[in-house]
């Protein structure tokens, strides 16, 4: 069994609850980037979902990783990112090179 980081010895003599509490902040510190996104209408909603993430809240929002499939529903426009009201614009993603498609 896989425990992200947190070696086995670690965990030997904490209870259950801390076991599981240093395990999920370990996997907090490596979790990916995500993007905030908005379908463009209500059909994309419906139907569109990541695989990982799932769907979009019925707030009309999505938290989605920054992956090749998130930045490809954005290029084709099916979802737009939604601007990050903490700093006021877009949210820090990679660029993809498209030079070499």
């Amino acid at each position: 069994m896989a425990t992200m980081g947190v070696s086995k010895a670690s965990l030997r003599g904490l209870r259950i609850n801390e076991r599981i509490a240093k395990m999920r902040e370990q996997a907090a510190k490596f979790a990916p980037p995500t993007i905030k996104v908005a379908p463009k209408d209500e059909t994309m909603r419906r139907l569109l979902q990541h695989p990982r993430a799932g769907g979009f809240r019925a707030d009309g929002f999505a938290e989605w990783p920054d992956d090749l499939f998130t930045h490809r529903r954005i290029q084709d426009g099916d979802v737009k990112v939604v601007e990050n009201e903490h700093s006021g614009g877009k949210p820090q993603h990679r660029k993809h090179d498209d030079s070499a498609a």
